[in-house]
């Protein structure tokens, strides 16, 4: 890993800056870095989002290159280390945030000749006392694949209500080239 954005989160070898674009996000305007290795931007293929608030703080930041190659930590030990995470990025904000749970997700990205690398993370859930959802996840190898922050959640459709930048699915759906995404996703 070449680029560290602080002592957890990386940019990975190789990838660089190919898209930034202002969006709206729980009706703030936020900027959305793509990063990868080609320039040519190919949905869910390898690659990082940062996406930043209108006060440069990080909001979230998704790495889509996981190793399946490397294991799952155990869980013992992950809760401390993503509030570590959230400590290190802003210790004010981690002052507010409750422990929830931990599931087992999917993720994956698509090599360059379009085969699909699948891998599991373990998702750490918060609560934050201003009401929003927030969490860290760690993949293969120990490593942070994903911080949000500041994630609201849709009640009455049992969906996130906050805006999905940082997933290529929903943002194909956003723009009509992919089919609504199904709950909990949010409404493109």
């Amino acid at each position: 890993m070449q680029n560290r954005l602080d002592r957890d989160l990386m940019i990975p070898d190789g990838f660089s800056l190919v898209s930034s674009t202002q969006r709206q996000r729980n009706g703030e305007e936020v900027r959305v870095e793509r990063y990868q290795r080609e320039q040519a931007i190919v949905p869910n293929n390898a690659h990082l989002t940062l996406v930043f608030g209108d006060d440069d703080r990080l909001i979230s930041y998704n790495n889509f290159l996981g190793n399946p190659d490397l294991s799952l930590p155990s869980e013992d030990g992950l809760v401390q280390q993503a509030i570590g995470v959230w400590q290190n990025l802003d210790a004010d904000y981690a002052q507010g945030l409750q422990f929830m749970r931990i599931d087992t997700l999917k993720r994956f990205y698509l090599t360059g000749r379009g085969q699909r690398v699948d891998f599991d993370v373990l998702w750490v859930k918060f609560a934050h006392a201003n009401g929003s959802y927030n969490w860290v996840t760690i993949g293969p190898g120990g490593q942070v694949m994903e911080v949000e922050r500041e994630s609201r959640w849709d009640y009455m459709r049992s969906r996130r209500a906050t805006e999905e930048w940082n997933y290529d699915n929903w943002v194909l759906a956003r723009e009509g080239k992919g089919p609504q995404l199904e709950a909990p996703e949010a409404l493109a």
